[in-house]
């Protein structure tokens, strides 16, 4: 379903930064900001403006790959596939966290376990764990920080599914929402039990250096949780998918997902928009594309007085 992106994201150096100060959030360099007595999470918030826009990043990613692109002559751009391990990542002002920035502010975390290296990594946390574990942290992180809502909440992969819940269980935080590939509560209804059994498996397993997750659970939670608040939304897909041979047949299909995020963009009123030569690690791939469909929710926003 999601991919890690492994060795590629490992050099990515975090710019060291001095622990942040809920005191004074606009101003505040990166850093880690105490969320809950001996607990840290790290927190880079760019640009001014409202609504804030908060990104919550896949299984195993981290803040600075909304800082990062592929770039325009990297040999993976000649392949069909979605081969992101193999390119040379680049930080970019055209990626799509400073993008955004020049239109409102933008705020993005590390969850425990998920950056490699740097300074100032958020506390680390037993894993695999619950991810109503992640819902209550994004809350806490919000409160300490100083941030002021409702937000447009952007979420990539397994940030998908944590969105979803939090917008449920929380839909005063809510102003806008922005799905860049999810991962979709309608996936273990559309895959096949031993596709299933694996995913499940792939999450708790994790992604290096540690974080791991039980989908098992968060579906369930999602599926009992009340209805998703009516917001701006978009639903964003990548068309490229893994090359064959990295493929096993307990993998779901590109057809699958793509399908699960139809009924996902569906239940939300808006059409799943699949974005050409995209894969599923779109702010790296297309960060333009991905940046201005986050303005046009925060526009929405706006026009509508949020």
């Amino acid at each position: 379903m999601w991919r890690r992106l492994g060795v590629v994201m490992s050099v990515l150096a975090v710019a060291a930064a001095c622990a942040r100060s809920s005191a004074d959030p606009v101003s505040a360099a990166p850093g880690a900001v105490e969320i809950s007595a001996g607990r840290t999470l790290f927190l880079n918030c760019q640009g001014s403006g409202s609504p804030t826009v908060f990104i919550i990043p896949g299984l195993g990613s981290y803040a600075e790959v909304w800082n990062y692109v592929v770039p325009p002559d990297d040999p993976t751009w000649s392949s069909p596939y979605d081969e992101i391990e193999q390119a040379s990542l680049a930080p970019s002002s055209e990626a799509t966290q400073p993008v955004v920035a020049r239109t409102t502010r933008v705020c993005a975390y590390d969850r425990p376990d998920t950056r490699p290296d740097g300074e100032q990594q958020s506390t680390p946390v037993p894993q695999p764990h619950l991810m109503q574990q992640d819902v209550d942290d994004v809350v806490a992180l919000i409160t300490a920080a100083g941030l002021s809502g409702p937000f447009v909440f952007v979420a990539h992969s397994y940030g998908g599914l944590l969105l979803n819940l939090l917008a449920r269980q929380r839909p005063d935080l809510v102003s806008g929402l922005v799905f860049v590939e999810p991962t979709s509560e309608f996936l273990p209804w559309i895959g096949s039990a031993a596709q299933n059994a694996a995913f499940y498996l792939s999450g708790r397993e994790g992604r290096a250096p540690g974080e791991g997750v039980w989908f098992e659970d968060a579906f369930a939670a999602v599926d009992s949780a009340p209805p998703m608040p009516r917001v701006p939304v978009a639903v964003l897909s990548g068309d490229r998918f893994p090359p064959p041979d990295q493929l096993t047949p307990d993998n779901y299909t590109q057809a699958q997902i793509h399908r699960a995020n139809d009924l996902l963009a569906a239940e939300l009123g808006v059409v799943n928009v699949v974005v050409g030569g995209s894969g599923h690690n779109m702010m790296l791939y297309q960060p333009m594309v991905v940046a201005n469909a986050i303005i046009g929710i925060v526009e929405q926003v706006r026009g509508s007085g949020g």
